[in-house]
């Protein structure tokens, strides 16, 4: 065996871990069980070799507490020898002795100072049925576990029946918890020496003071053999009265004023403690309650532990648990969102939204009435649809300058068609880029030049086909349908009758009389100012024909003809005539312009959600006026105001569109009407340099559907 300075690392199997303490007997070491794992406490008696009477007294306690098993008495597991020193092995206790629970001055309550006493009382009563006497009950030998229960421990100076140890001269035990009859040593002792013992502990323990202490040695030794027991209520306040007698009969001189044994003072005590104890339980579960309430569950569940360690039957201590693990669910369900929200809200803010929506889907799972968590999934939503179109903007310009160059490239080789739709997709990509709308105007500005070329040329040929007429060109009364520009007023032609030598040589004798042809109109450019002013051109034009106006619209029978022949006057203005090949060529190009023009002004307005008519777009530079402005619609419109008036304006009113309008730099808001007295206002700004052009859609009946195909 190591010497007592130093720790040995094995004694007999068990494995020594730590010093609990340490004596002039020996000393007690913490060691584990390495079979089952299992914490025990060997006490090792090193001073045996020197004195035989100690060593007899270590092997009683081993022979008499091993055979007690009791709940408030330590247990013993083993008795052995390590190279002729001998130990004893017994519960490890994690827990206070009384007496440094006494010394620290801790508060503890009346009732569980009682209930310490009641289970001293229960150990002392089996071991007292069994004949065996501890003889040394004091704080020290009185350990207090975890959970308030009390062990009695060290039977080492214990007798069994009538038996003694003590040598003459010699007292067994500590002084100021010793029996006057162990003092005197000339009777024989019995359990009531106990009950002594633990009266004087218990009145420590309510007084903190000892009711037998001297000066001296010899001082407490008269008070114990002389002075009777001191009133509890000199250093009590409101103390019971049955306690008071309790101490008085326990702490008597003579022992057959005492209690019989350890359970007869149980009992009175039992009583005074029940009392006591449903006053404490009260506080601790009103304590408790507070602690609830302010959300101090650690305090709250000590409390009412000790409440159902003293009453386990509480049914106001059971639903004060079950509402409590009920508020410490709430709080750590409360603390999961509160740090679900952090973390969401912090990848919110770092752009990790995938991250940061599985977060929310945990929130909302944990609490779905979590406010938070819904309106922070629509912001996430939000920023994520944000982020794609960001990207998809991103992608589309990356492409954007190659598509305006390839526009480019095919507006100077002439090809307008492929132009127009790539700028269509330039404008698409980057709306707000202005590079796209001046190539358009470009594009435009051909378009219309080719158009203007082509109504020229469309000129030219029926001046030259009226000067040398053909009867192949002579309108026939059979078909079905008849040619209008689609750019003039709508006239019927005149009927002339053919001549007489021409009728004679014809060889179909049996068609009806041909109307001869005549030279086409001189369409000028725009269309009527109104359609007013229209038909009674068309009424006029009619009478003054020699054929009547239906004659060229022919007849058709049935419901059919009622809907396709009947034209109401207000229509006739759009209604289109047939085209040859070289006025199809023509409108398609009247027609793509006027497109790609609509098409860009929509694109252009759209993220301001402007109107058509106040949408603008670059044309070219027209060196005819240094400060102009050209405007259109679709079909057309006549200028009926000018606001602010200037000195051009009244040479303006009346105009119909297209038409370029020359006036002082600055902003206007000009008036048009359309097709069926429809208007429009649209505000321009003429440039200092010119150039800038400005369209109008007004409606327009689809005549196709309403009255069919001429």
């Amino acid at each position: 065996m190591d010497s007592l300075s130093s720790k040995p690392k094995r004694i007999g199997i068990y494995d020594i871990v730590d010093v609990i303490g340490r004596g002039g007997m020996g000393t007690v070491y913490r060691a584990n069980d390495p079979r089952i794992g299992r914490a025990v406490a060997i006490k090792v008696l090193t001073a045996a070799a020197d004195d035989p009477d100690l060593l007899t007294r270590f092997y009683r306690e081993a022979t008499y507490t091993g055979n007690l098993q009791h709940q408030n008495i330590v247990t013993v597991y083993e008795l052995g020898h390590e190279e002729g020193v001998p130990y004893l092995v017994m519960e490890y206790l994690e827990g206070v002795s009384l007496e440094n629970v006494i010394t620290s001055g801790r508060q503890m309550p009346f009732a569980e100072k009682l209930g310490i006493i009641l289970q001293v009382c229960s150990g002392l009563t089996y071991a007292h049925k069994r004949g065996l006497v501890h003889r040394d009950i004091k704080p020290a030998n009185i350990v207090i576990l975890a959970d308030g229960t009390a062990k009695i421990v060290d039977f080492g100076i214990a007798l069994l029946g009538g038996t003694t140890l003590t040598r003459t001269g010699h007292i067994v035990g500590s002084l100021n918890y010793m029996s006057p009859e162990q003092l005197g040593g000339d009777v024989e002792l019995d359990v009531r020496t106990d009950v002594y013992s633990t009266g004087v502990v218990l009145f420590q323990m309510l007084t903190g003071i000892l009711p037998f202490e001297g000066g001296s040695t010899a001082a407490t030794l008269r008070k114990i053999m002389q002075d009777p027991p001191p009133l509890l209520t000199r250093y009590m306040k409101d103390c019971p009265p049955e306690l008071e007698g309790i101490l008085q009969k326990a702490l008597a001189k003579n022992r057959d004023e005492r209690y019989p044994t350890a359970e007869d003072m149980a009992l009175d005590i039992s009583r005074v403690h029940h009392q006591s104890e449903s006053k404490m339980l009260a506080e601790l579960l009103n304590q408790a309650a507070d602690a609830v309430q302010h959300k101090d569950f650690s305090s709250a569940r000590q409390l009412v532990m000790r409440v159902l360690r003293a009453a386990p039957q509480s049914a106001e201590a059971a639903e004060l648990l079950r509402r409590l693990k009920q508020a410490q669910e709430q709080q750590l369900r409360e603390q999961n969102i509160l740090q679900l929200q952090m973390k969401s809200e912090e990848a919110f803010r770092k752009g990790q939204f995938d991250e940061a929506m599985q977060l929310v889907d945990q929130g909302i799972q944990i609490d779905p009435s979590a406010t938070v968590f819904v309106g922070l999934r629509d912001a996430i939503r939000e920023a994520r649809t944000r982020e794609d179109r960001s990207k998809d903007a991103r992608s589309k310009a990356g492409s954007f300058p190659e598509i305006l160059k390839r526009a480019e490239e095919a507006l100077r080789l002439g090809d307008l068609e492929s132009a127009k739709n790539l700028v269509v997709e330039a404008q698409q990509s980057l709306p707000h880029e202005a590079a796209p709308r001046a190539l358009a105007a470009q594009i435009i500005a051909r378009l219309e030049q080719q158009l203007r070329d082509q109504k020229a040329r469309e000129q030219k040929d029926g001046l030259q086909q009226s000067a040398t007429p053909r009867h192949e060109d002579a309108l026939n009364p059979d078909d079905q349908t008849i040619e209008l520009s689609t750019l003039a007023p709508h006239r019927p032609a005149r009927a002339e009758p053919v001549p007489s030598h021409e009728a004679d040589q014809s060889p179909h004798d049996d068609q009806e009389p041909r109307l001869s042809p005549r030279p086409p109109i001189q369409t000028p450019i725009h269309p009527p100012a109104s359609p007013s002013s229209q038909r009674a051109a068309m009424e006029a034009e009619s009478q003054r024909s020699e054929v009547p106006y239906d004659v060229l619209v022919p007849k058709s029978t049935g419901a059919a003809a009622s809907q396709k022949d009947e034209i109401a006057p207000e229509l006739r203005e759009f209604l289109p005539p047939k085209k040859s090949p070289l006025a199809q060529s023509t409108t398609w190009l009247g027609i793509t312009a006027v497109m790609l023009a609509a098409v860009l002004i929509w694109m252009s307005v759209r993220p301001e959600k402007k109107s058509a008519s106040q949408v603008k777009q670059p044309a070219a530079v027209n060196t005819t006026s240094a400060h102009y402005v050209e405007v259109n619609a679709e079909p057309w419109a006549t200028i009926t105001s000018i606001t602010p008036a200037t000195a051009d304006a009244p040479n303006l009113i009346g105009q119909v569109t297209p038409l370029e309008i020359s006036l002082p730099p600055g902003q206007y808001t000009l008036t048009l009407q359309g097709p069926n007295h429809q208007q429009k206002q649209i505000d321009i700004t003429v440039p200092a340099q010119g150039g800038a052009s400005y369209f109008a859609v007004f409606s327009k009946p689809d005549l196709n559907r309403i009255v069919g195909p001429n």
